[in-house]
């Protein structure tokens, strides 16, 4: 991990000096934010981050960011996302929270929820019974089938939303065709030219599912790490920051949260999905769409772990090419394999 910026470090002891318990207050660092652990509460600080997607530098935008996030995160986890608070400091130098003096920065607050809890430990976790994980998964199926049914619809054409498409396999094919890559220069290729060669033979199953108003503004990071198994399920930490990215037919979320699932062990959770949401939406996009949704996320998960090593002093850099090739593996699998979409 980086060294915390000092004013990282000043907001860690100010929320420490808040906690009613005094207990020191654990410092997590991502890609885009300090987050801030006590008992009871989670405070996300924004990096002032700039890249294709985002561009958080000037404090406006952290705040607006702040405020979108907490907005959108309220549809799915509304007792969890407690608010914004101000950063500010005071005319003697020393930094507080709220009020009305200088403001440096903006902290989104949430509910801390149950560690044991997420879907990413219960994988892990070899002494839940399955029928108990079975159970929360059809718990948590019901959950995104009633969220979707109410996602308002894109009014986007099927012509337009491909644009995005294009957009996301330009950012892929920019990364993975990085020289430091050059090894597996062939199998990135035969990817890239298969899956466009898909997308066009199979556009009119996309055309038929936005016709029929199912691309709709979902979640966007729809991960195991980003869903909690409480009664009710409770999901959060969505996409927040492009709109765009949200824009996506629910069972592309399925497909991704399933693919997830498989990686860490848990290949039912995604037929199981699949199931839940053709009952509880009423249909399902034919198997090659689905497989090309699957797809697509399989070549995103790999664009953001490679990525990862064309940074400056990357975290884990061990971690991202062997993870990177799993996710790989899934896109080529489902293009090459015995029902590929390039058979």
């Amino acid at each position: 991990m980086d060294r915390p910026p000092t004013s990282v470090a000043q907001i860690k002891r100010l929320i420490e000096g808040n906690s009613d318990d005094g207990a020191a207050v654990l410092l997590h660092e991502t890609s885009k934010s300090w987050i801030f652990l006590t008992q009871d509460r989670v405070y996300k600080l924004k990096k002032q981050v700039r890249d294709d997607l985002q561009d958080l530098t000037s404090l406006r935008a952290r705040f607006d960011n702040c405020l979108t996030e907490v907005d959108l995160n309220r549809r799915l986890a509304p007792d969890t996302y407690l608010g914004v608070i101000r950063v500010v400091r005071h005319s003697d130098g020393s930094l507080g929270l709220g009020g009305i003096a200088d403001t440096v920065d903006w902290l989104v607050e949430m509910q801390r929820l149950p560690n044991d809890k997420m879907l990413d430990g219960i994988a892990a976790d070899q002494t839940l019974p399955p029928a108990k994980i079975r159970f929360l998964v059809d718990q948590l199926a019901e959950r995104l089938s009633g969220f979707y049914a109410v996602c308002p619809a894109s009014q986007l054409n099927a012509a337009e939303l491909m644009n995005i498409f294009h957009d996301q396999q330009e950012m892929n094919s920019m990364c993975l065709r990085n020289p430091l890559f050059a090894e597996f220069r062939p199998r990135f290729e035969a990817v890239f030219d298969a899956l466009e060669i898909a997308f066009s033979r199979h556009f009119s199953l996309f055309e038929t599912r936005v016709k029929a108003g199912w691309i709709r503004e979902c979640h966007g990071d729809l991960r195991p790490e980003h869903i909690c198994m409480t009664t009710p399920p409770i999901v959060f930490d969505c996409l927040e920051f492009n709109r765009n990215l949200r824009l996506v037919d629910p069972f592309s979320e399925i497909m991704f949260l399933g693919m997830e699932a498989a990686i860490l062990g848990l290949e039912w959770i995604k037929p199981t999905l699949i199931a839940h949401l053709t009952t509880g939406l009423g249909e399902c996009p034919a198997p090659e769409l689905l497989g090309l949704y699957e797809t697509q996320h399989a070549l995103l998960r790999t664009r953001l772990c490679l990525a990862h090593l064309l940074m400056t002093n990357p975290r884990t850099p061990e971690k991202w090419l062997p993870l990177g090739l799993r996710y790989f593996d899934v896109a080529e699998r489902s293009l090459f394999g015995p029902n590929g979409l390039a058979r």
